[in-house]
Formats: C-alpha cells, sequence, structure tokens
C-alpha cells in the first residue's frame, strides 16, 4: 500500500495529540478545613469558615468530622453512625490556578460494600447535588488489588502529579469526573448523600483535582512539529 504524504502527516499529528493525552497528570488538591483552609461552607448553606468536628458524632447530627484517614491523614466524614438521615452542611473546596482549561474532579472514598457515596458539582445548585457511588457512570478506581496501603506511584502508570494514596487497608478512592472550567479559579461543591439511610451510605472526602486541558494553538504547534519530523524521516 503507497502511504501518501498527506497521511503520513495525518499519522503523525494524531500521534502528537495522544501522546500529550497520555502525559497529561491530574493535580490532586487535598482538601482543608479552619480559617485558613482551601475549604469552606457553601454559600447556598451560608457561607463562613468549615470547623468539623474533631470527633465522630452522634447520628443524625447533621455534621461534618475529621478523621485521621487516607491523603495527608484527614478525611471529612459524614453519617458514619447508624441513624436517620444525617444531612450536614454543603461545603466548596477551592483553588487558583494558570489561566486556561481544566477537567476537574472530586475525591471520596468507600469500603469494600461499594456503597459509600458523595455529593459534588462545579455550580452550587438549589436542591441536592448529583450524588456518586463507585458504580456510578465515569467514576474511577484507581487499584482493586488487595487490602493494603497503596500509594499511585506504586500503580503502571501515575495519573497523578504527586504521590496520592489510592488504598487503604479495605477502602479504595475514587474519582468523579465534574467537567470543565476555565479561568484561574475552580471551585468545587461537596455533599453528602441526603438521603442516606445507615452508615453504609455515608461519606467520605479527602479532596479535589484538576488536569490542564491543551489549548487549540498548542495542538496546532504539536501537529507542526509532528509534521516536521515527519518531513526529515521523508527527506
Amino acid at each position: 500500500m503507497k502511504i501518501t504524504w498527506t497521511r503520513v502527516s495525518a499519522l503523525a499529528c494524531a500521534a502528537a495529540m495522544v501522546a500529550s493525552s497520555a502525559t497529561a497528570a491530574t493535580v490532586y488538591v487535598d482538601a482543608t478545613d479552619g480559617a485558613g483552609g482551601n475549604t469552606a461552607v457553601a454559600p447556598s448553606a451560608g457561607g463562613g469558615v468549615f470547623t468539623p468536628l474533631a470527633a465522630q458524632g452522634p447520628a443524625g447530627d447533621g455534621l461534618w468530622d475529621v478523621r485521621a484517614f487516607s491523603n495527608n491523614a484527614t478525611i471529612y466524614q459524614n453519617a458514619g453512625t447508624s441513624g436517620s438521615p444525617d444531612d450536614a452542611q454543603r461545603l466548596v473546596t477551592s483553588a487558583t490556578v494558570p489561566a486556561g482549561t481544566y477537567d476537574v474532579f472530586a475525591y471520596f472514598w468507600s469500603d469494600s460494600s461499594n456503597t459509600w457515596r458523595m455529593g459534588a458539582s462545579l455550580v452550587d445548585e438549589a436542591g441536592d447535588l448529583p450524588v456518586y457511588d463507585p458504580a456510578s457512570p465515569g467514576v474511577v478506581q484507581f487499584y482493586d488489588g488487595v487490602d493494603a496501603t497503596v500509594l499511585s506511584s506504586s500503580l503502571a502508570s501515575n495519573p497523578f502529579t504527586s504521590d496520592v494514596m489510592v488504598g487503604e487497608g479495605n477502602r479504595r478512592l475514587y474519582e468523579v469526573p465534574l467537567g470543565q472550567v476555565t479561568g484561574t479559579e475552580i471551585a468545587v461543591y461537596i455533599d453528602d448523600e441526603p438521603n442516606q439511610a445507615d452508615q453504609a451510605q455515608r461519606t467520605w472526602y479527602d479532596g479535589i483535582g484538576y488536569r490542564a486541558v491543551p489549548e487549540p494553538a498548542s495542538l496546532a504547534l504539536m501537529c507542526l512539529s509532528a509534521f516536521a519530523a515527519a518531513a526529515r524521516r521523508r527527506g
């Protein structure tokens, strides 16, 4: 089969774009509380400083508590105790980024029951946020091996720019894709399951993530570079 210059150029451009996608990694941002933290009470919930309980509270208290697990030994938990629906305040985690377009994610944990869940959105919308569990479409589990403490650097390919814990004991980290944001500020709104029946539907919130989306001009430059490389080979 005769391979034309146009075909070679097109294949080279496609290869460049695939390589760019394959090398893109997600920046993980751990959620933090308090006056200097990146996580606050969402405007729709009244706004203000997010101050979780230092220990797990009673069933139905409607409050978040902090527990010493997962990344940076902090997760924010709701409904860890069996009981009536435990609807806690909506939160917002923010990050300042270089100007650009980003794919944005939220991260929660579940144990081997695969029933823990979390509400998440890029919009502080009225009513309940969309709720995700490990079986929700698009949700990603990074590690499915034996129970252990596992860092992302030990995976076949690290999906993050840093070393992120993706497994701890019988719990696994899950990634929720939320869409894209353009600009210099990212805000992710987090909530629990408003209709949770018991602690099997608890929320363990860990943080957010973002991944740069190449601009069209950048893709064009990659294609030109690919064309040039193909031309050198042809010559």
